[in-house]
């Protein structure tokens, strides 16, 4: 049957009477019709009783104790759950912001083989320990990619509780041939469906491009109708999900299998040029060749069907489809997988062929991977350095120079696929150079030399939008541009200060501030506070307010374009909305976000074991705009269907999808093509929705880390850190309130915000100059242009908090000056 599936033409499992294939002889192609007889061989393998029987009888979920094999914890599984409790605790987006300045890179001690050969004889010099050091240990178990699942092997106790071969109590010979049977049995289904899988069910592509490959065998293109019903088949009315995956922990030469997967030495041919081709050998069939890698096939694409209909609550609460811990070890197998994949393979020269089997495998492993790590950027579910690739790309991002070299960089595959698979540190340091090196192509160097002629505009302060509006819609794309700012103040006059980038900021941040405000009708809040688009707003201006969104996606983009932190917090589905790649599969729990009540409402529906027309629900919803209320049909003649037991599934996904999308789909793709148009949407796409925010924003709450900034300033023209003076700052920085903090900061740079690396990546630097003379009546001033602070000495720290806090709460433009 694997022979047959392999090779069938690929309408075999179609509805027509005859299906032409096509043999290759040399150049020419020959037409061959395919015989009644396997097209309705074809259909038979895809009818739903046959194979709901053919699983249920090779499946026999006592022969391998899966409830002992999954619910089993290793050291591993422990020690990753006691570092997912110590961070439980906090949001997503908290969890990002402290990513932000983690480092996760491999010291010289660990990635030195000399070093570490040191560290191992001092150790046992010192200790009597012949043992390396645990950092050591970990270094290697990451970088050789050995262990594939977190199971622990080595214990011949535990083993021999779940071991295949002792899974029975063989009491009769007929019971161990029936077992010997059944074994086989699901090597040879899984063979086969794997393979139907892989040629239709659309996974056959090449998302890591590699050049000159091309497939050895003809696959669908977009999945077939036959595939859904095959997986709802095993994923909902067997066991084939967790007896597999117990069977990949378990079963020795499955466990061997999925080493060498990982193992280039092992296995030294790229992963997509893996196939499930059975081999003959004197007359007899072998069937065991390359068996994990068609159990891990099937078992991805059920785990990845599974998901779809598998919410959050289901997740983590009910620990469906799998228990948690094993699911973390899917991660780490399907990490290991993707990093040959992305990286290894491309070194291995001479393949110039690819396999749908290896093609699939991959596909599907990155669909899984990046759906559970979407869902762990909502609510954890692995600590983040567990989707870490220790140092990759650290050597080539330090290499790079120009604007071409980072978006070589961005091109690479890792970073098109699992790009999580670096630390959301060097992700962001990654996106400071493309933004940092493209703007000095385009505006020139900040060395007040090269600036380029830039695009002057006149802001009155109290009209910040509509001055905007005016002047910087237009500009779409050459918004890039370096924006030269003159403000004229409330009684019409122009105010002194000159703009070489300050003012720029300071009108920017509040332009910001205000287009954003809920009040002004384009943005509406979540109960938790964030923004997301008004699905009013044409109610409230018109036909304008797609110009208007527009035209603050530039605002967005513009500030992200010039590392500048914003204020505004959105709401998780909108920031998936701006990186371009909406999951539609997360419609659910985005509208827990954005609506409890009416969630709430759903999932009562969704559980309820009554008569759905009980309750008297039609496909149709309520349109409220400002009072007014319309009828909305989900789908045609909505308002007339009721919702039964039969459609109410279908009735709950089409009420998210309004909600989330429909009623707000114009508003965010304007938002989208403003924002698109400064920054670069594959820019976006290596950041989740939470790590995005911390892009725009900065730390979530907006905190200053005293310490940062004082470990990360510069002191000029006389002052030392030793200064008595200096040392007075600090205390009463120390001193201040958080909302104080945000006025300095914004005094001396324009912007109350810090940056998503911390001060340490302020350009310029965070500056203190000293004013000579003493003065006790001469108040603080600043360059926010080259943030620098110029403070005079004063003669006691209250006359110094006295000053400081006059200026900086001021709330003056240049008049000070």
């Amino acid at each position: 049957m694997s022979l047959l599936v392999e090779n069938t033409p690929l309408g075999s499992f179609s509805s027509r009477e005859s299906e032409i294939g096509w043999v290759e002889e040399g150049s020419r192609l020959s037409p061959i019709v395919v015989s009644s007889i396997v097209r309705d061989q074809c259909k038979i393998l895809l009818a739903e009783d046959f194979v709901r029987k053919v699983f249920r009888t090779a499946l026999d979920i006592d022969v391998v104790s899966v409830d002992t094999v999954l619910h089993q914890k290793d050291e591993k599984d422990i020690k990753i759950e006691e570092e997912l409790k110590s961070i439980q605790s906090e949001s997503a987006l908290s969890v990002a912001a402290k990513e932000a300045t983690a480092d996760h890179s491999t010291g010289f001690w660990q990635k030195s083989k000399w070093a570490r050969n040191l560290s191992k004889k001092v150790t046992s010099l010192l200790g009597g320990n012949s043992k390396m050091s645990r950092s050591n240990d970990l270094h290697r178990e990451s970088s050789e990619c050995v262990s594939v699942l977190s199971t622990n092997q080595n214990s011949q106790q535990e083993k021999s509780n779940v071991k295949m071969s002792e899974g029975l109590n063989v009491k009769t010979a007929n019971q161990h041939i029936n077992k010997i049977q059944r074994q086989e049995l699901l090597s040879c289904l899984t063979r086969t469906y794997a393979i139907i899988v892989s040629r239709w069910g659309g996974y056959a592509r090449d998302i890591i491009n590699v050049p000159a490959t091309t497939p050895t065998v003809k696959v669908m293109e977009r999945p077939d109708y036959s595939i859904t019903p095959l997986l709802n088949v095993l994923c909902f009315s067997t066991s084939y999900l967790n007896i597999s995956w117990a069977l990949m922990q378990n079963n020795d030469a499955l466990i061997g299998d999925l080493r060498d997967i990982v193992d280039v030495k092992k296995r030294p041919f790229p992963i997509r040029m893996t196939d499930l081709n059975s081999t003959c050998h004197k007359g007899k069939i072998d069937i065991t060749r390359n068996m994990g890698s068609a159990f891990l096939l099937l078992m991805l694409s059920s785990l990845a069907h599974s998901l779809i209909v598998t919410d959050d609550v289901e997740l983590h609460e009910l620990e469906s489809p799998l228990p948690k811990h094993q699911i973390r070890r899917c991660v780490i197998l399907l990490k290991n997988i993707l990093h040959r994949a992305c990286c290894l393979d491309l070194n291995l020269e001479g393949f110039p062929k690819s396999n749908h089997v290896g093609l699939s495998l991959i596909n599907l492993s990155a669909k899984v991977l990046r759906d559970l790590y979407d869902r762990s950027s909502r609510r954890l579910l692995c600590p983040p350095k567990l989707w870490l690739i220790n140092d990759l790309f650290d050597s080539d991002i330090r290499k790079c120079k120009t604007y071409e070299d980072f978006c070589d960089i961005l091109h690479h595959p890792v970073l098109r696929v699992c790009p999580f698979f670096l630390s959301f540190k060097q992700r962001l340091k990654l996106f400071d150079r493309l933004t940092t090196t493209n703007r000095e192509s385009v505006q020139g160097r900040n060395d007040g030399h090269s600036f380029r002629p830039g695009v002057h505009i006149h802001i009155m302060r109290g009209r910040l939008i509509e001055d905007g509006l005016t002047h910087l819609n237009k500009l779409g794309p050459n918004l890039r541009q370096r924006l030269i700012v003159q403000y004229v103040n409330s009684a019409g006059a122009t105010e002194v200060g000159l703009d070489a980038g300050g003012l720029f900021k300071e009108f920017w941040s509040d332009l910001s501030s205000q287009s954003f405000n809920p009040n002004w009708a384009l943005f509406r809040e979540t109960e938790d506070g964030f923004l997301y688009p008004n699905p009013s707003s044409n109610t409230a201006h018109g036909s304008d307010d797609i110009i208007l969104f527009e035209f603050l996606g530039r605002i967005l983009g513009k500030a992200m374009y010039e590392n500048i932190t914003i204020k505004p917090q959105f709401a998780h589905f909108f920031l998936s909305y701006l990186r371009g790649d909406y999951n539609f599969l997360h419609m659910l729990p985005d509208l827990s976000t954005m609506d409890r009540t009416l969630y709430n409402n759903l999932m009562f529906l969704k559980t309820y074991d009554g008569d759905a027309m009980d309750l008297c629900l039609t496909f149709a919803v309520s349109k409220d705009d400002f009072g007014s209320n319309e009828e909305i049909s989900l789908i045609p003649g909505g308002e007339n269907m009721d919702v039964t037991n039969s459609n109410k599934h279908r009735y709950i996904e089409m009420v998210a999808k309004y909600y989330v999308c429909d009623r707000i789909k114009d508003q965010c793709e304007a938002f989208r093509r403003g924002l698109w148009d400064v920054i670069d949407k594959k820019w976006l796409q290596i950041f989740n929705e939470p790590e995005l925010q911390v892009v725009i924003s900065g730390p979530n709450d907006g905190s200053i880390d005293v310490e940062d900034m004082k470990a990360n300033t510069k002191l000029v023209g006389g002052y030392t850190v030793f200064d008595k003076n200096i040392n007075r700052f600090w205390r009463v920085v120390k001193s201040f309130n958080a909302k104080q903090r945000a006025q300095l900061l914004r005094f001396v740079t324009s912007c109350e915000r810090p940056p998503p690396l911390g001060f340490a990546s302020m350009n310029p630097p965070f500056t203190i100059q000293r004013v000579p003379f003493m003065n006790n009546d001469q108040l603080p001033t600043a360059s926010t242009c080259f943030n620098i602070l110029k403070l005079p000495a004063y003669s006691s720290e209250k006359l110094l908090r006295d000053r400081l806090l006059y200026s900086i709460q001021s709330g003056c433009g240049f008049e000070l000056t």
